[in-house]
């Protein structure tokens, strides 16, 4: 599941403060007028916080992040509490067009068919660690202006970015007052890559999920944390500056109270340790992709022979985002904290690298957020992220299958012909199908260029082509073999995007 990327048209107002803004005399947009030396479209690329508002620090709580990724690209990420006369807005990486003239950048965005908001910065001053601009802000609907402000702004560049480095499981308290976590106590919150989290709390010596707290959403833009939850039905939300160093995390906030004066917040944590290294020893499947089962077609094993080397099994056709024929490829395996990264070469044209942030794990299965980028003679061609979980696999059939084996019922939506047919695993990785002739008679089919096959664990995959045709490929788990009975399943997906599990039953001939 992709993280959400919400947006609520009026609480744009509030992106640089909800007090009134000041005034600025239109004569004064252009600044310094520094304009040849100021350089606006190189030093601006890169990612921004506010800083001052109008000579004052900006509350934590009003922060907002600007990206500028090109002259013509950005985004910008923000998580504004709905107050008297304001809308509230949860906002993550929400798209902006840029134009850049001279010292002016201009950001458009269309949050629907109806409205469009342009924000406009009048750079004054910019080096490598903050600008200065006139700031302002104009939201049309249906072509009438609803809204405009200006006001003065610093922004300062952020140059660390923890959206992944956040992704697991922390444990910390509050070491000063001012958050709705200033009880004193630990605490434990699971980020996940999905932009949920889990807020634990103690049961005796055992951490337990919160079961008063919902919604339990947080992003994470450069070193802004913003989460929001509902507690009894009324939402809450909290705002911090964070940093993260190896295991240890600091949340810093600039609060201001009722009266108007303001303080710092802190918070401090330490990540827990999952003992990767240890527990990831030994053959793993997929079983869900996003939080969604996987199907059969999308199964892999990875098999973990020490912390630094493992061997990788997968199929996939032209259908799928790759074509792939991997049995037992070696990998390179780099483990740092609960951080993994897999590199291997599936053929001479290809590197796959995947990285993995586990969130949580056990004898039986692990969770985390994953990324892959795939690349074939340089170029890359796949760049996925999002999250993944293995199951642990405890048997390995690849011996257990040679043999000839009979078919002795089909259940699900069918891909063999007829019910009839007899597979043949050899040990060198080719197998035969048979089929009955008119004479009931079974005869090897010969019309076939190759017919390969693996087994890693409980996954089977086979890939077969006739003269003339295109390339097939099947994916089965095998679900036991037990003396000379032998039951595949696989979950399909048919042609109105229903799926389905399919099941083969199979007697070994000769037993």
């Amino acid at each position: 599941m992709k993280r959400s990327r919400l947006w609520m048209m009026a609480a744009i107002l509030t992106l640089c403060g909800a007090v009134m803004f000041s005034s600025c005399s239109k004569d004064d947009d252009n600044g310094n007028g520094s304009v040849n030396e100021m350089n606006l479209k190189e030093k601006i690329i890169g990612k921004w916080m506010p800083a001052d508002k109008n000579g004052q620090p900006m509350i934590t709580d009003r922060q907002s992040v600007y990206t500028f990724l090109s002259t013509t690209k950005a985004y910008k990420s923000a998580s504004i509490g709905a107050r008297p006369n304001v809308n509230a807005l949860w906002g993550e990486e929400i798209q902006a067009n840029v134009a850049i003239n001279d010292n002016k950048a201009t950001l458009t965005s269309h949050p629907d068919e109806n409205t469009t908001i342009t924000e406009v910065f009048n750079v004054t001053d910019i080096n490598d660690k903050d600008f200065t601009a006139y700031y302002e802000i104009s939201i049309m609907v249906n072509g009438k202006e609803e809204f405009a402000r200006k006001e003065v702004l610093r922004l300062k560049k952020v140059t660390d970015d923890y959206k992944d480095a956040v992704i697991g499981t922390w444990e910390g308290r509050c070491t000063s007052e001012g958050s709705v976590f200033d009880d004193g106590q630990e605490h434990r919150w699971e980020y996940k890559a999905d932009g949920t989290y889990v807020y634990y709390v103690k049961d005796g010596d055992n951490w337990v999920p919160s079961e008063g707290n919902t919604l339990n959403e947080y992003f994470v833009d450069g070193n802004l944390l913003c989460t929001r939850w509902v507690d009894n039905g009324v939402e809450n939300r909290e705002w911090w500056e964070i940093n993260i160093d190896g295991d240890k995390m600091t949340w810093t906030a600039l609060r201001q109270n009722e009266d108007g004066t303001t303080f710092t917040a802190s918070f401090e944590m330490k990540k827990v340790e999952l003992n990767v290294k240890e527990k990831i020893m030994g053959k793993w499947m997929t079983a869900e992709v996003d939080g969604e089962s996987a199907m059969t077609d999308k199964f892999r094993v990875f098999t973990f022979v020490s912390d630094t080397k493992a061997y990788v099994s997968a199929s996939r056709d032209t259908k799928s985002e790759s074509f792939l024929w991997t049995d037992h490829t070696e990998a390179d395996v780099t483990i740092n904290g609960n951080k993994m990264t897999i590199t291997f070469n599936p053929d001479e044209r290809t590197k796959t690298v995947e990285e993995y942030i586990i969130t949580d794990i056990n004898d039986k299965e692990f969770a985390a957020n994953h990324k892959i980028n795939v690349t074939v003679d340089g170029k890359v061609t796949i760049t996925r992220d999002g999250t993944i979980r293995y199951v642990k696999q405890t048997a390995d059939y690849s011996a257990a299958i040679i043999g000839l084996w009979e078919c002795t019922g089909l259940s699900g939506i069918e891909t063999y012909n007829d019910a009839n047919a007899r597979l043949e695993f050899a040990t060198d990785g080719t197998y035969k199908y048979w089929q009955k002739n008119d004479f009931n008679v079974w005869n090897a089919v010969t019309t076939r260029e190759f017919q390969n096959y693996f087994v890693d664990g409980t996954l089977l995959a086979t890939r077969w082509k006739d003269h003339g045709d295109a390339e097939l490929r099947e994916w089965w788990e095998i679900e036991s073999i037990t003396d000379d009975e032998m039951t595949w399943k696989a979950l399909r997906q048919n042609e109105e995007g229903e799926i389905v599990e399919q099941k083969v039953k199979w007697r070994k001939v000769g037993s």
